[in-house]
């Protein structure tokens, strides 16, 4: 089941896709860790509960690329209500599972998961759907 739809041109991310998909399918080590897991904060429920939303089909969520104007952003990539856009200056710097963590931290907040604030810590890398996943892939945690 695809939960992304490529509207770029850009193999690497068609391949960071590709993972990202069987990260979120039932029975996948990610899935089964956090069913399991329930010391979750930011209002995310249980973790029964926050892994059935990740499963949830809907329509495949459109990647975008974009260049921000300001050359210095540290953005890598944010969801607007409808796409994921990835940030075009980020992305020769980005190994594949960057991509991956970046596009399934994404995915969760279109499926309504929260961290406060954009500064990663290690409290929020423990206890919030998006950093808790983002943070695992990047350090090669199901992968």
């Amino acid at each position: 089941m695809n939960r992304f739809k490529n509207c770029t041109n850009y193999k690497e991310i068609s391949n960071a896709i590709n993972i990202a998909n069987s990260l979120l399918m039932a029975g996948s080590k990610m899935i089964e860790e956090i069913y399991s897991k329930n010391d979750w904060e930011y209002n995310s429920g249980r973790g029964n509960e926050i892994a059935l939303k990740l499963l949830v089909y809907r329509e495949p969520i459109s990647i975008l690329t974009y260049r921000p104007w300001n050359p210095l952003s540290k953005v890598i990539g944010y969801y607007d209500g409808e796409t994921i856009n990835i940030n075009l200056r980020k992305l020769p710097y980005m190994a594949e599972r960057n991509i991956i963590s970046n596009l399934v931290h994404e995915y969760s907040h279109a499926c309504g998961f929260s961290h406060g604030s954009n500064f990663p810590s290690d409290h929020k890398n423990k206890f919030s759907v998006p950093y808790f996943l983002s943070h695992n892939i990047n350090q090669g945690k199901w992968l």
